[in-house]
């Protein structure tokens, strides 16, 4: 099939099956509308054409250049990309469904709800491009680079991006749901309203990062660096965070409630009103820190130090603090009699008359 036959089908919106489009110059062509199924395309130029609502069915792209192409409400369903280039596209509810990805730069793309699902996505650049309400979901991730990218309100559920690049990325409203990111770094980047529930973020860092608001809870977080991070009002609710380490960070009024942080180190940081209800903190070192108003009711502070640390009406109820060091404890609030006395009632079981 010839360009002209090709665009005449497109024109009177008939379906191009099992066609060999190879080596087509389609630069600025209008394929709007139109259904491919089974097509190969190699070597195929399609610079700034429109492939708006069109179809993509099982069809091969090897060695493509289509840079600034327009792809809106298009489909493409198990199709095969490899070395292909689409940079500074306009990817706008696109969906990409059990393709194989060997090679597709969409670098500096505008992707407006684009979803990848199902995908093999082996090598997706993704530089400097803008991701707002991307999906990423039950994909095989390798390498993926989001390099100074920009991901709005974006969703990677479930997957491995252990391979993915995030240098210079700036993130709002991501949400990383039980995606694994272990060893990654954040450092020094902003990632607001960021959601990583039940993620492996073991050894991660997040030094220097502007994490406010940022929601850990059940993640695993063994090992990681917080360093001098500004996390305020973040979430660590039943988080692994043991042996992590938070040298002068800024936790005011965050929650890590039920949290497990044996040896973790809060050295010089700012914890003014957080939340450690029921919190494990063997061995914690949380010396020199602001602990005005925290509350740490049924925390474990075995052999913590606390030393040097602010406690002004810290809540210390029915705390375990065997070995425990503190130098302002006076001024913190201990248990209330009563309060334990009722936390411990249980209702007797009632004598049954004979």
């Amino acid at each position: 099939m010839d360009k002209a036959e090709l665009l005449r089908c497109a024109q009177r919106a008939e379906p191009v099956i099992g066609q060999d489009l190879s080596g087509l110059v389609l630069d600025d062509a209008d394929l709007s509308g139109t259904l491919f199924d089974g097509c190969r395309f190699d070597r195929t130029t399609m610079h700034r054409a429109d492939l708006t609502q069109s179809q993509f069915r099982q069809c091969s792209f090897s060695k493509v250049q289509a840079q600034d192409c327009l792809l809106a409400d298009a489909a493409f369903v198990e199709s095969g990309f490899e070395r292909v280039v689409m940079t500074g596209a306009t990817v706008r509810n696109t969906t990409f469904a059990q393709c194989r990805i060997d090679g597709l730069a969409l670098s500096a793309a505008q992707l407006d709800f684009a979803v990848f699902t199902g995908c093999a996505l082996n090598m997706l650049l993704l530089k400097e491009a803008r991701l707002v309400k991307a999906i990423f979901t039950d994909c095989q991730v390798g390498e993926v680079d989001f390099s100074g990218a920009h991901l709005e309100r974006t969703v990677l559920l479930e997957c491995d991006l252990r391979k993915a690049r995030f240098g210079g990325a700036a993130f709002d409203t991501v949400v990383f749901i039980k995606a694994n990111l272990a060893g990654k770094s954040f450092a020094g980047q902003q990632l607001l309203n960021a959601q990583f529930m039940n993620a492996d973020l073991t050894g991660c860092d997040f030094s220097q990062a502007r994490i406010a608001q940022a929601n850990f809870q059940g993640a695993q977080l063994a090992g990681a660096n917080f360093d001098g991070a500004h996390a305020s009002n973040a979430i660590f609710m039943e988080a692994d965070i043991s042996a992590a380490r938070f040298h002068k960070a800024v936790l005011t009024q965050a929650l890590f409630v039920g949290a497990k942080a044996q040896g973790a180190q809060f050295v010089a940081a700012d914890l003014y009103q957080t939340n450690w209800a029921g919190a494990l903190l063997e061995g914690a070192r949380m010396t020199d820190c602001e602990l005005t108003y925290a509350d740490f009711s049924h925390a474990d502070l075995s052999r913590a130090d606390l030393r040097g640390a602010t406690m002004f009406r810290a809540n210390l109820h029915a705390v375990t603090d065997a070995d425990a060091q503190f130098s302002d404890r006076a001024r913190a609030l201990e248990s209330e009699p009563e309060l334990v006395a009722a936390e411990g009632w249980r209702a007797q079981p009632v004598a049954s008359s004979t």
